[in-house]
């Protein structure tokens, strides 16, 4: 992999893993340009909408909110809670399952997500609070 290279909108790759309501669209990533420890995409999630219980494997994430009101839970029974907004920065550390939740009923929430890992980059799990 040698030099520059720009993903446009209609170039990002769409067939990664996707979790319940969440649409992720892959800018920097094998699949677009030849990366090979990082993956970097632009993620929405409807108004109103709740994302499926997932995780990103031994993946290091960091999340930039650029529109919207989110709700994140996490913990082993999702029993935590963390609200963000517009201008936040989250990071999620490898194996932590978790969950989005849009908080607005009128528009969607917007991330720029960032994986620096070596494996899978989403992996989608029985919601812990159902056993």
């Amino acid at each position: 992999m040698s030099g520059i290279k720009v993903v446009r909108p209609n170039e990002r790759y769409t067939g990664a893993v996707q979790s319940t309501n969440m649409a992720r669209e892959a800018g920097v990533a094998p699949e677009t340009t030849g990366s090979t420890s990082i993956w970097s995409g632009y993620v929405t999630t409807p108004a109103g909408a709740v994302s499926g219980v997932h995780h990103h494997g031994d993946c290091e994430t960091a999340i930039f909110v650029v529109k919207g009101h989110a709700r994140f839970r996490f913990g082993p029974k999702l029993e935590n809670a963390i609200e963000v907004k517009a201008g936040d920065f989250l990071f999620v550390p490898p194996f932590e399952i978790h969950q989005e939740e849009n908080l607005s009923e009128t528009e969607p929430c917007e991330l720029i997500v960032s994986r620096g890992c070596s494996g899978i980059m989403t992996i989608n799990v029985d919601d812990p609070r159902e056993f």
